[in-house]
């Protein structure tokens, strides 16, 4: 009985040592679109099932016409390219948001604001970075 007890307590303690590496080597990456403040706002909007698949659709969309168009002016190349994206982005992001905002209430209106600042902000293009110019993907 004894012997079986210290076997116990031997596991036990074997898996309270083990269970930080496990849950860090479990963790899932995050996108480089979806910053604590990006999910902090999502969280704080309470979508309904109907918002929600407007959301991850528009969104979707956005996040894939921007990079199709990072793609295209860079390959492109020339001048002001930064300039060009942006001007790019303005056009997305704000049918994106006109697609929104009739669903949302007087309350989740704020709080969509700034979730969609701090969603700009998490996929803005920096060219001079290391990142490939035609990817949005945190991988």
């Amino acid at each position: 009985m004894v012997h079986l007890h210290q076997i116990f307590l031997a596991g036990l303690l074997g898996l309270m040592l083990s269970a930080p590496t496990l849950a860090a080597q479990s963790a899932p990456v995050q996108p480089a679109w979806m910053t604590e403040a990006v999910i902090r706002d999502l969280v704080a909007l309470e979508l309904t099932a109907s918002q929600r698949a407007l959301l991850q659709e528009g969104l979707g969309n956005t996040l894939r016409a921007i990079q199709a168009d990072v793609h295209k002016i860079t390959k492109r190349g020339g001048f002001g390219l930064e300039k060009k994206i942006r001007r790019a982005n303005k056009f997305h992001w704000r049918a994106f948001e006109e697609m929104m905002r009739p669903t949302l209430s007087k309350a989740q209106e704020p709080i969509f604001e700034r979730y969609l600042q701090n969603q700009i902000q998490a996929v803005t293009i920096n060219l001079s970075g290391d990142e490939p110019l035609h990817s949005i993907r945190s991988n």
